[in-house]
Order: structure tokens, then sequence, then C-alpha cells
């Protein structure tokens, strides 16, 4: 029975990773200044012979929903930034004036939204096929034990049962997000 529950266990924490990037790389989506300010924050700068986080080295400050200025402490490495921030291929290009860098977010329109969800959407059911995998990968490594059939196949339900619970998770997820889109 000790196998059995480290196949249930191992089999959670797969589907929770699974979640969890998938909550990351939806985050991503841009809906304004204050989740872009957040990535522009984690962005690495090559800089003084090693990679410092974008926030390390500079202000980022918020202007309004649509504008973002950052001021670098060493205003060398302002071209760095702005590298830096073009490769991360957020979906705006900053404008460097000198001893800042300014960046404007473009307006989302309806059918940037609807794109928008439609990517989410992608990358929702893409992790709902990786936590069935999953699912079908435990259900071998139960079948290789040795213990009965009628154990067996509670250990599958129980598989099953935690399938359910992540695909919807991941199904709440993407609707509260989509909700979030659309609402803004």
């Amino acid at each position: 029975m000790d196998e059995l529950n480290n196949i249930f266990s191992y089999c959670k924490k797969d589907m929770e990773t699974i979640l969890e990037k998938l909550k990351k790389e939806i985050h991503r989506v841009r809906l304004g200044s204050k989740s872009v300010s957040s990535f522009l924050g984690k962005i690495k700068i090559k800089c003084y012979g090693t990679f410092f986080p974008l926030i390390e080295v500079a202000n980022i400050s918020i202007i309004d929903n649509m504008n973002i200025s950052i001021h670098p402490w060493d205003r060398s490495i302002i071209s760095d930034i702005d590298k830096a921030i073009i490769n991360s291929n957020l979906g705006f290009i900053p404008t460097n004036k000198g001893d800042s860098i300014h960046i404007h977010l473009p307006i989302m329109t309806e059918e940037n939204r609807k794109n928008m969800i439609k990517k989410i959407k992608l990358q929702t059911e893409h992790a709902k096929i990786l936590v069935r995998r999953i699912r079908n990968k435990n259900n071998q490594h139960i079948k290789k034990l040795k213990i009965s059939e009628d154990v067996s196949k509670t250990g599958e339900s129980r598989i099953q049962k935690i399938t359910n619970e992540y695909i919807k998770k991941i199904e709440n997820f993407f609707l509260h997000k989509e909700e979030e889109i659309l609402r803004i």
C-alpha cells in the first residue's frame, strides 16, 4: 500500500506542477501597466559582467495604466536595459530618452482580447493533455504493482479523481482569466 500511496502523491505533485506552470505562463498575459511592471522587474539585464534583475538596477515607475518609466541608477547601462526589454518579447517597444526609458503600452482592442483568449485556451488545453498523460503514466505504474485486481481498480479510480480535480482547477483558472480579460 505504501507504493500505491507514493504513486498518488507523485501524481498529485506532477499535476500541481503543470497547474503552476500554466498559471505562470498565463499571468504573463498583459492587461495593463501593473501586470507588465512585475514582469519587467524580473527581466535579466547583462551589465557589470553578470546578469541582474531589472528591479535591482533601476527604478520602475507606473505613470498610468498605459505608461511605465524606467530610471536606471547608472546611466551607462541604459542601452543594456533597452536591449533586454526588446529581447524579452513582451509585445511593446521601449523608448530610450537618454536618462530613462519610457514604455507606452498599446490599447487592447476587442480583437486583441479575443486573440489573447484563444492563446490562453490553447495553453489550457495543452495543460489538460499533460495532466491526462500523467494519469495514464500512473495507471501504468499501478498495473505493474503486484496487488490484487480490486486494489488496482481502486487505485486507478483514485488517480481518476485526482485527474478530475486538476482538470477542474485548470478550467476554473481559465474561466477566471477569460472573465478578467473581457472585463478590462
